[in-house]
């Protein structure tokens, strides 16, 4: 494991930082230091020559001056001949640095007059030495208290910026399915932590409006099944308390419709059960205008609907194929046929279409109609409206809640519009499939 992984946030900023300006400045202490060593090399091998040369003319013209003659020598100085043989050196005494050092000239007794020879001087390193401990010794503590001063703002800074995380987390640590109406503090400054938390505040409302829609469902789905629950075990009580007087073939019959009916909406929650989980089932390509032409056979009373050549962009197709669940789609279409036949007078018809490759299926028929205001709630679980649209055989209040769910899970939209017929239209939108 990295040793960075038990660390905390504030922790592993203030390392990176600290590291990172740690390495810089020995970065740059290293160049530095070779930059002005090799500058002060050149220098000392420059001021080598150039006392070499006058070494050398001090040297020839002492020769024809007396023995009390002096010669400066600033550093070490070695004479060879011109096979590069030594023949005499001179080293100075040690004195102190602003002072000269001198030398007789009877110091270098082997070099001749008119005898060929060179001169050379050792090159000084007092100014290289004097600089490199001028680096160690004043600059390090300075490059190590300045990472030390790095260290202590990085902690602070990131301390006072992740604040705002700590008082999330608290908050956030509080919340449960009971309190889910609580949100989590959001700073005013414009910057990722406040980002984060307004996105979790966004996560907690989905969150919330999730659970109010599970709690309604389940107390609607409850108040659905306690209703035919309690009229089957009304009429079974009735039966065995009157056993001679009681209709049997009347008695199962009504308790046989109840059941049917506890059937539905059982089915109708497992296929919302499904839908909300997101189950996938297999997909294949499904003609929608075969599709509508089944549910009219089975319904000889819904007829089927092509567009003319003069609606629009619209196209009526022998194929209008669409790519999805074919067992799902026959359910949609079956739930709005059922709906419409439900409300519908006289006359239920089916059309499809093909327009700006979007596969348009509508449902009209020739009813009380449904106010705009109420066209979105229709589409909630468990949702009936007044008596015009709902009548004694109704049915679960699931139909059009189970269609918008199926029309989503294919990327379609469901809508409601005023039928040309007087009722309702309910329009589903489908992407078309691409054919290669």
């Amino acid at each position: 494991m990295s040793p960075l992984t038990g660390m905390s946030v504030r922790a592993k900023a203030t390392s990176a930082a600290v590291g990172t300006v740690a390495l810089a400045i020995a970065l740059c202490m290293l160049a530095l230091l070779l930059v002005v060593r090799q500058n002060l090399r050149d220098s000392a091998e420059a001021d080598a020559k150039q006392a070499a040369v006058s070494v050398e003319y001090q040297l020839t013209k002492s020769r024809n001056l007396p023995r009390k003659t002096l010669v400066v020598v600033p550093q070490p100085v070695t004479i060879k001949d011109a096979a590069g043989r030594v023949i005499s050196s001179g080293r100075p005494v040690e004195a102190p640095l602003d002072s000269k050092v001198e030398f007789r000239a009877n110091a270098f007794p082997a070099v001749r007059v008119h005898t060929p020879y060179s001169v050379d001087v050792a090159p000084s390193t007092t100014a290289l030495d004097n600089a490199t401990q001028l680096l160690l010794r004043q600059v390090a503590p300075a490059a190590a208290g300045l990472v030390l001063l790095v260290a202590a703002l990085t902690w602070l800074l990131v301390g006072r910026a992740l604040r705002p995380v700590a008082a999330i987390r608290e908050e956030f640590t509080e919340i449960t399915e009971r309190d889910l109406h609580r949100r989590v503090p959001v700073s005013k400054a414009r910057d990722e932590i406040s980002r984060l938390a307004r996105t979790m505040n966004a996560t907690l409302d989905r969150l919330h409006q999730a659970m109010t829609r599970q709690r309604q469902f389940v107390a609607d789905a409850s108040h659905e099944l306690r209703s035919p629950i309690a009229a089957v075990r009304t009429q079974l009580e009735l039966a065995l308390a009157r056993p001679s007087r009681t209709d049997w073939p009347t008695a199962v019959h009504k308790a046989l419709q109840d059941t049917e009916r506890l059937q539905a909406v059982a089915s109708d929650l497992l296929l919302l059960a499904r839908l909300d989980a997101q189950e996938a089932p297999p997909r294949a390509p499904v003609d929608l205008a075969a599709l509508a032409a089944e549910e009219v056979r089975r319904h000889p009373g819904t007829v089927v609907e092509y567009p003319d050549a003069s609606d629009g962009d619209a196209r009526p197709a022998a194929a209008v194929v669409v790519h999805g669940s074919r067992v799902q789609l026959s359910r949609l279409l079956t739930n709005l046929t059922d709906n419409a036949r439900r409300h519908a007078r006289t006359t239920v018809s089916v059309g499809v279409a093909v327009r700006d490759d979007m596969v348009e299926l509508s449902v009209d028929d020739d009813g009380p109609g449904i106010p705009e205001s109420d066209r979105e709630r229709v589409f909630e679980r468990f949702t009936r409206l007044d008596d015009a649209r709902a009548r004694q055989d109704g049915g679960t209040g699931l139909g059009l809640a189970i269609a918008k769910d199926i029309a989503h899970a294919h990327g379609g939209i469901l809508t409601l519009h005023t039928s040309p017929r007087g009722g309702v239209r309910v329009l589903l939108r489908l992407p078309c499939e691409k054919r290669l």
